[in-house]
């Protein structure tokens, strides 16, 4: 278990860009002592102390996966093509064996949060539902509403995740799930206050190098709590084929 992220070392984070922050202007003074330094104006992570939370990150998500619980994947960022991206990590697991995609994930914004999306979801469903029969659906102010939640139109039931995985997001969206008690993981930079993460991978969210990496270590995560759920299925089906063997024993002696 977690044999490939052991083997990560910290030049890999050094050639993903992991280390650069944003301009020193920026910096969110909760993060003094987590930066190295700047060069050229800008934040230099210290790569020795982000090691640590970065492998707490893995091992929560790890567990998260392995009690089946599920997630929303935020990514807004104009400066990436992050439709694009989530839409590749998807198609990685959806497919028919291991269908990861629809059982773990709930869904993914890449564009404008539409407030009340996990608050307030009944009203939310029900209006995209009367919107598409509706003739106003042509409108151009409905066609933008109704493209921001694009990603959300094939959910039937209540898409509140378990938890929520941030790679770049809005102060909405971090305010919801704060009043929601919604557990925050994900990506922080060196402008994002790291208090509103329960876990976190600290890192430049502008490199595409490092949201490339992002998304293999949460493929990994999902793989190795796949992995340990089932050695505990198969763990319990031995126990209760023992016991079932030294029932039959003592019937038979009986």
């Amino acid at each position: 278990m977690y044999k490939k992220l052991y083997n990560l070392s910290w030049n890999h984070l050094l050639k993903i860009r992991s280390h650069l922050g944003h301009k020193n202007d920026k910096l969110n003074v909760k993060l003094n002592s987590y930066i190295y330094g700047t060069r050229h104006n800008i934040n230099i992570f210290d790569i020795e102390k982000i090691w640590k939370p970065f492998r707490y990150l893995f091992y929560s998500l790890v567990e998260n996966i392995y009690k089946r619980n599920s997630f929303f994947l935020i990514g807004i960022n104009d400066n990436l093509p992050m439709d694009a991206l989530i839409k590749k990590f998807i198609k990685d697991f959806s497919n028919e064996k291991s269908n990861y995609y629809t059982f773990y994930m709930k869904g993914y914004i890449t564009e404008k949060w539409v407030s009340g999306l996990f608050s307030n979801w009944k009203v939310t469903l029900e209006f995209i539902k009367y919107m598409k029969n509706s003739s106003k659906v042509n409108s151009k102010r409905y066609k933008k509403y109704l493209h921001y939640l694009k990603n959300v139109n094939e959910w039937k039931n209540n898409p509140t995740p378990d938890f929520l995985v941030v790679l770049n997001s809005s102060k909405d969206v971090i305010d919801e799930s704060i009043n929601l008690q919604i557990p925050i993981l994900g990506l922080v930079d060196s402008d994002i206050d790291p208090n509103n993460f329960l876990y976190k991978f600290f890192g430049n969210n502008d490199s595409l190098k490092n949201i490339d990496f992002f998304f293999i270590f949460l493929k990994e995560a999902i793989k190795e709590g796949r992995l340990k759920e089932q050695q505990l299925f198969f763990y319990y089906l031995l126990i209760k084929l023992k016991k079932n063997i030294n029932q039959k024993k003592i019937k038979t002696n009986g």
